[in-house]
């Protein structure tokens, strides 16, 4: 009983490792996932603001650089975001190349323009309408690839207060208090057993 008691124990020890080594994986992919920020406040037309993103390819990886460009987010809310590049204005896309530093990171400047789908545009970007800046790799191609979005914003508007979804969700957190928990009755388990095995009583 001895023996078994042990085999159990290292079992024990061995699932606990390979649930870490899980946690450190997916830990690592969420953590990787793209994110961009923009300077605070709402802009105004023809207002040239700093964007900052972080989680992209490297230059190595993506030498054509990020494109930015103005996408509409009716409402300013995650369920807003555009599925595709026909809710963007490809007319408002970065004019020069923005290159990824060695740990994909970037901070480029921007100009902001009020956009009117009656007149010059496709989409609304105004006073009245919330649009996001969409980062990434390939917005003509690859919308849903390697991509991220700002905050959400009014041109000329009184303040933002709602923050628009990136391309991922954090889940590493719940993983790691699952793991502790398995890993935790396991180990009693294993006591218990032990305790109560003939050759321990004896």
């Amino acid at each position: 009983m001895r023996t078994l008691a042990r085999t159990f124990a290292a079992g024990t020890i061995v699932c606990l490792f390979m649930a870490c080594a899980l946690v450190g994986v997916l830990a690592d992919r969420a953590w990787a996932t793209a994110s961009v920020t923009i300077s605070p406040g709402d802009p105004h037309s023809q207002q040239t603001i700093t964007v900052s993103g972080a989680g992209f390819p490297v230059h190595a990886k993506d030498p054509t650089g990020i494109q930015i460009l103005e996408c509409a987010d009716p409402g300013g809310t995650t369920a807003g975001l555009p599925a595709s590049n026909l809710l963007c204005d490809g007319t408002t896309i970065n004019p020069t190349q923005i290159n990824t530093d060695a740990q994909g990171s970037f901070t480029a400047r921007y100009t902001v323009y009020a956009l009117s789908g009656l007149h010059t545009s496709n989409i609304y970007c105004d006073k009245t309408h919330f649009c996001v800046l969409w980062a990434g790799v390939d917005y003509n191609g690859n919308f849903l690839g390697v991509h991220a979005f700002s905050a959400a914003f009014e041109v000329g508007g009184t303040g933002s207060t709602t923050t628009g979804g990136g391309s991922g969700t954090t889940i590493w957190v719940p993983i790691v208090v699952v793991v502790v928990v398995a890993g935790a009755l396991l180990v009693v388990l294993a006591r218990r057993r032990q305790s109560t095995s003939p050759s321990s009583s004896s």
